[in-house]
């Protein structure tokens, strides 16, 4: 074969190849922990499609809505369907470097959220739990008729021995039967020393 034809045809060949390798991923939504990959840990967002990334942890429902470009998760629990620890109920598990870079530090959680249309809840609750190190508790935060933002601040523990996992809890408070919510994004910021200390 002439080199005028063989290299035309093996470039194309190699596209072909690249695009087969990649062709899986094209469209498929992020799973997974949620990672800061080296970027910026002084905020992390989930959002968009990265809400897909939450695990139910229990008998909690929990389903990613699209909404044209809009992505949102629908949280729906049932009185008794949920345990106490963190992990066991709807949360987003954290990578290890997000762990490594909030240990010790003050952070804030904000969660952008709203009562879902049918059988909405009036409170949220959020925990920011380290796994054996112990966890911020539940925090019951008012939810108001559309979406607004709710937050808490924790000191996070610093490293003791091997490093566990971090989970950010989310979940409706549910005095009786079911409530249901909707997540638009959560955000978790590492503050700065002086803001963490209020001086």
């Amino acid at each position: 074969m002439r080199d005028k034809y063989f290299f035309p045809l093996a470039v194309l060949l190699t596209v072909m190849m690249v695009f087969l390798a990649i062709q899986p991923g094209i469209g498929r939504l992020p799973d997974g922990a949620v990672a800061g990959d080296g970027l910026n840990y002084d905020r992390i967002e989930i959002a968009g499609p990265y809400l897909n990334k939450a695990i139910s942890g229990g008998d909690a429902r929990v389903q990613l809505i699209r909404d044209e470009r809009t992505y949102y998760l629908y949280v729906e629990a049932d009185l008794d369907a949920l345990a106490a620890s963190p992990e066991l109920g709807p949360h987003f598990r954290l990578a290890p470097d997000i762990e490594a870079q909030f240990a010790g530090r003050r952070i804030r959680v904000t969660a952008r959220v709203r009562p879902a249309d049918t059988r909405g809840a009036e409170q949220v609750e959020l925990n920011y739990s380290t796994g054996r190190a112990g966890d911020s508790g539940w925090q019951v935060l008012n939810l108001q008729p559309g979406f607004s933002e709710v937050s808490f601040e924790y000191d996070v523990p610093p490293l003791q021995g091997e490093q566990g996992v971090d989970y950010i809890a989310f979940r409706p408070l549910v005095p009786d039967k079911s409530r249901a919510l909707i997540v638009e994004q959560i955000v978790l910021e590492r503050l700065p020393a002086a803001e963490a200390t209020g001086s």
